[in-house]
Parts: structure tokens; C-alpha cells; sequence
């Protein structure tokens, strides 16, 4: 993968990790609250931010 791509699939993942995060938030502080939609969303977020940190990771050689 070129590296311009593998840096704006990083700066996309970080983004939905973000959006995901925060709508996991939002939706846990629903009243009643939106458990599982919060679970999903946390999830989500969580794989995202990993996906993003692996790819922005400089290689060792």
C-alpha cells in the first residue's frame, strides 16, 4: 500500500474511532439508556482506533 493511502485509511480510522466513541457516550447516557447501541458503538471505536495506530505505526526493520 502506498503510503499516502495507508495515511488517510489511518486518519479515516481515527476519525470513526473518535465519531464512534463519542456516540457510544451519547447513546449510554440516554435516558432510558441505549445499551447495546452503546456496546456496538464502543466496540467500533475501540477496532477503529487500533486499525488506525497500527497503520500510522512507522515499520521496524
Amino acid at each position: 500500500m502506498s503510503p499516502f493511502w495507508k495515511i488517510f485509511v489511518a486518519i479515516f480510522c481515527y476519525i470513526s474511532g473518535i465519531v464512534g466513541l463519542g456516540l457510544a457516550v451519547i447513546n449510554a447516557s440516554q435516558q432510558p439508556p441505549a445499551t447495546s447501541l452503546a456496546i456496538v458503538y464502543g466496540v467500533a471505536g475501540l477496532l477503529f482506533l487500533a486499525v488506525g495506530i497500527v497503520l500510522s505505526r512507522r515499520p521496524s526493520y
